[in-house]
């Protein structure tokens, strides 16, 4: 069987949808699949090299922007975009200046989401082009449904099956501002007609997502997101002093920094715990992370705050084995968060809100819930685990067993093989 999986770069950020894609693509590979991953924007931002298969980038980030923006561009010769979607060009980029805030992005989301009407109709006509000359795959698979705009056109052209997964589109959607948001949104709707089959992350994003895209719950199937769980071994020892909270994530406002920072602060100084803030992550927000750094001095928590920067695989295993608790205190509903499920398989107790599938995910495996965006209630809570070292390492015992059980990158695999086989013809 042969799959190709077209996925979408981050800009110079680790992102967990990327490590969801390559994560697949390896556990499909070891299966005997053949898996080609494509690129779009920018170069995948991986903490392990690049798997087999991967492609050039298309849809090149500068080109895309230029495109959108600048008129004259649209007529440019093929060969410029060729040298601006070159590697380097887009690490370049991605270090100075690809945004990926939906704010800033409406009408180039639109704009993509048109398809072959819209301003980058030449970027598709160049990947519609090279799929039509590459061996043909039996399925083709997009990350999210961001890019269905490919859909209609890859439809019509190649008469493929479509597979799309289902990764937090409709946060992102629902950030940027009308007229734009309810306009991508219709036109989602639309191009899902072209997809054969979603595939979420958990029953509760399924629902969710239903809803937004218009379509019937039967074609929308649930693959957990799964982790290599080899990658992320129990620490051989955890220090009880001082208790330490960790936080990985990239640092926006959407993640709830600030609040972790306030229950930081609410356990340090009212609760008189001692207490440090690990945090690791790229800054994503300059001005968020100014304004999370000035309440850490407003709080007189500077000695107890530490900022360790975005780390690779080996750093943020060194990262988790440091941890005595693991805090996610987002403020949008996760379809899904990869960085909790690592800090699991690690052993590491976990904190999350009560909202997106973390109700979901943690009755499967084990932790504590708090209301969302409330410090005095994620602060008691990491009173309780400091208060309490057996029940921290029943919860990290607990959740890491159930990690392997239900969010291992063997089972996602697995069931994601049976789904794409469904559709291979003979």
């Amino acid at each position: 069987m042969r799959i190709t999986y077209i996925t979408a770069g981050a800009g110079g950020f680790y992102c967990g949808a990327c490590s969801h894609d390559v994560t697949l693509a390896r556990g499909l590979r070891a299966r005997g699949i053949d898996v080609q991953l494509i690129p779009l924007y920018t170069p995948l931002k991986l903490d392990r090299p690049e798997p087999p298969g991967t492609t050039q980038t298309f849809f090149g980030g500068v080109s895309v922007y230029l495109e959108q923006y600048v008129p004259l561009f649209r007529h440019a010769p093929r060969l410029l975009n060729r040298l601006l979607a070159a590697r380097p060009v887009l690490e370049l980029a991605s270090r100075f200046g690809i945004t990926t805030k939906p704010e800033d992005l409406g009408p180039l989301t639109v704009s993509v989401l048109l398809g072959k009407h819209g301003r980058q109709a030449r970027e598709l006509a160049d990947l519609l082009d090279f799929l039509a000359v590459v061996p043909a795959p039996d399925v083709v698979s997009i990350t999210n449904s961001l890019l269905s705009g490919i859909a209609p056109a890859l439809k019509a052209r190649l008469g493929l099956p479509i597979v799309c997964t289902l990764q937090g589109e409709d946060s992102f959607i629902q950030a940027i501002p009308e007229p734009h948001g309810p306009r991508a949104n219709d036109l989602m709707r639309s191009n899902a007609r072209s997809i054969d089959l979603f595939v979420s992350p958990s029953e509760t994003y399924a629902a969710r997502m239903a809803k937004f895209l218009d379509v019937p719950a039967d074609r929308i199937r649930v693959v957990r997101t799964g982790i290599d769980t080899a990658c992320f071994p129990t620490a051989p020892a955890r220090p009880r002093t001082p208790f330490t909270v960790g936080y990985l994530s990239r640092i926006v406002r959407e993640k709830g920094l600030d609040t972790l920072v306030e229950a930081l602060r609410i356990l340090v100084n009212e609760h008189k715990r001692d207490a440090h803030l690990y945090v690791a992550g790229q800054v994503a927000e300059r001005a968020f992370w100014s304004s999370v750094r000035a309440a850490v001095g407003r709080a007189g928590l500077s000695t107890r705050f530490h900022y360790c920067g975005g780390p690779d695989l080996a750093g943020k295993l060194a990262f988790l084995h440091r941890c005595n608790v693991f805090a996610y205190p987002g403020r949008t509903p996760e379809p899904d968060a990869v960085a909790v499920l690592e800090a699991m398989a690690t052993g590491l107790p976990v904190v999350a809100p009560r909202a997106g599938a973390f109700p979901e995910m943690l009755a499967l495996t084990a932790g504590v819930l708090v209301a969302p965006n409330e410090p005095a209630d994620l602060a008691d809570a990491l009173a309780a685990l400091m208060d309490d070292p057996d029940l921290a390492n029943r919860l990290g015992a607990a959740g890491r067993a159930a990690i392997r059980k239900h969010y291992s990158s063997d089972t996602m695999a697995e069931e994601m093989a049976s789904i794409y086989s469904a559709f291979k013809k003979g």
